[in-house]
């Protein structure tokens, strides 16, 4: 039997989902450059940390001064996730060893995150890997009973924290840690412009696919769910949005009944929002669907989101 689900912090999305995501299971965020994995997945996070729980944010990609300013811009207080910095150090190119920072490099709050970016140690750069990155996770478990994980990114992870020659089962049995461990995990996964599903979306229980795209009026964001193991859920592309609020994603509003649908004007009529059209005279013949246009490809690229009632269109910058 599911238990109560766990929510994203993002409406849309948990509507999409029909509730949230399933606890103690990892999950997959997706998309290319820009498309807002990190906004969306620290949502996540103080989503539940405002609920008084402990979540832990693992920084992979961008050192975690550059994380907290870049949600600090969307007024976001990030101060009570707990984060660990496993970010690499300089190289060193003379005989100096390098270490393993498991036990030197430690778990704090991103208030105690200083504003500038951590030095290399002077004893020379850490060795992280991903054996690394386990033992942190199950030492802070010891301490801090986590609730709820990022880690961002797991490409990174794959692609220069694996020394080993069996990559694909080193990454099965992080995510199986996972489970153990039973986290609900989300790992953000940044995919090529031209993507193919890879070991991450096969081994996660569910995964978010964020999109983005050009069209004569500019930049264009939508999402779906791609799968959802042990649910079902909203198989139709949403409108995104990136504001200076944060994220939000927009759905159609529900229809009364019996009731038609009144005709929309042209410019709107191929947004992949799940809207219907309703027939061109007067009459009150049942709405017939809209052909919804499959997710961007290099080439079918689906009309923008249509603009909100303060006019604004859904672009916006990413984190």
């Amino acid at each position: 039997m599911i238990k109560e689900k766990v929510k994203t912090g993002i409406p849309g999305i948990d509507n999409m989902l029909e509730g949230g995501l399933i606890p103690g299971r990892p999950y997959v965020v997706s998309g290319t450059s820009g498309t807002g994995k990190t906004a969306v997945a620290m949502r996540f996070l103080l989503e539940g940390a405002s609920a008084g729980e402990q979540v832990l944010y693992v920084a992979m990609d961008e050192p975690p001064n550059e994380v907290k300013a870049n949600m600090e811009s969307f007024g976001w207080d990030i101060s009570a996730i707990y984060v660990f910095d496993a970010t690499p150090d300089i190289l060193s190119y003379d005989k100096t060893p390098v270490r393993d920072v498991s036990t030197e490099r430690k778990v704090c709050t991103f208030k105690a995150v200083a504003p500038s970016i951590r030095r290399t140690s002077e004893k020379g750069p850490g060795d992280i890997t991903i054996n690394t990155v386990q033992e942190i996770l199950k030492q802070e478990m010891k301490v801090r009973k986590y609730t709820r994980i990022v880690v961002d990114s797991v490409t990174s992870l794959r692609r220069f924290y694996i020394r080993t020659s069996e990559e694909y089962l080193a990454l099965q049995s992080f995510f199986r840690l996972l489970s153990d461990m039973g986290i609900t995990a989300v790992l953000t996964v940044q995919l090529p412009e031209v993507s193919k599903p890879d070991a991450e979306s096969l081994m996660a229980r569910g995964e978010v696919r964020l999109h983005k795209w050009f069209d004569g009026k500019g930049l264009a964001r939508g999402v779906t769910i791609e799968k959802f193991r042990g649910s079902s859920h909203d198989t139709t592309m949403r409108p995104l949005r990136l504001t200076a609020e944060g994220v939000s994603v927009r759905l159609a509003a529900p229809k009364k009944r019996g009731e038609a649908k009144k005709a929309e004007p042209a410019e709107q009529a191929d947004v992949p929002d799940g809207s219907q059209k309703a027939p061109p005279d007067d009459t009150k013949a049942p709405a017939e669907p809209t052909q919804v246009p499959s997710p961007p490809s290099e080439t079918s690229l689906p009309e923008p989101p249509p603009p909100d009632d303060n006019g604004n269109q859904g672009g916006g910058q990413a984190t």
